[in-house]
């Protein structure tokens, strides 16, 4: 069964975004770039994702989940000994893509920052459910996404349809196999 979990506030790392946004030192004005990008950004992502657990069965280099197979020598090493996988994706909406188009112009370094502040929104995401996850089910492995190693980037497409993504929260997929909104994460993780 297709689940939709949604977070309220997550804690913010701001030396990661800050790492992210390539600022190896951190003067005044740097922080205050980020402090302002926060605070204009801070009530408009929706921290959503969406979830299906199934069993896989590894073979050689074939992962098989019931809808779907790939030949992927990564993903079965990293899934090796788990039997079953929950598939999701996570988002942090679209708002952050419209601020980031609109200050590509207006203020590059403003669009850096909330570029960085978005990748570590999106990451702080997913280590929030795996977390989660581990919780519920005890040991899992760490996450691993499409174009990772050789895993396929195609597989998108797959997850896509398992999850109907477009429906349950929002994101889309280009025929590049790119997503939108550009701050979203597919991925797969082990569960024993």
């Amino acid at each position: 069964m297709i689940s939709v979990k949604k977070y309220e506030k997550l804690t913010v790392d701001t030396a990661e975004i800050l790492r992210y946004a390539g600022c190896r030192k951190q003067d005044e004005q740097m922080l205050s770039l980020l402090d302002s990008c926060l605070k204009e950004c801070e009530s408009i992502f929706t921290y959503s994702v969406c979830f299906n657990e199934f069993p896989i069965v590894l073979s050689g280099n074939t992962l098989e989940f019931p809808f779907a197979k790939t030949k992927s020598r990564s993903i079965c090493a990293h899934l090796n000994g788990f039997s079953r996988a929950v598939i999701f994706a996570a988002t942090v909406g679209i708002e952050l893509d419209r601020l980031i188009m609109k200050y590509s112009r207006l203020s590059p370094s403003r669009a850096l920052m909330l570029q960085a502040i978005g990748a570590e929104r999106i990451e702080a995401l997913c280590d929030v459910f795996c977390s989660d996850l581990a919780l519920q089910n005890g040991e899992i492995s760490s996450r691993f996404s499409p174009g990772y190693g050789d895993f396929p980037l195609s597989f998108q497409t797959e997850i896509f349809k398992v999850l109907d993504l477009p429906r349950k929260i929002g994101i889309s997929l280009n025929s590049a196999l790119l997503m939108s909104p550009t701050k979203s994460v597919t991925a797969i993780v082990g569960v024993k």
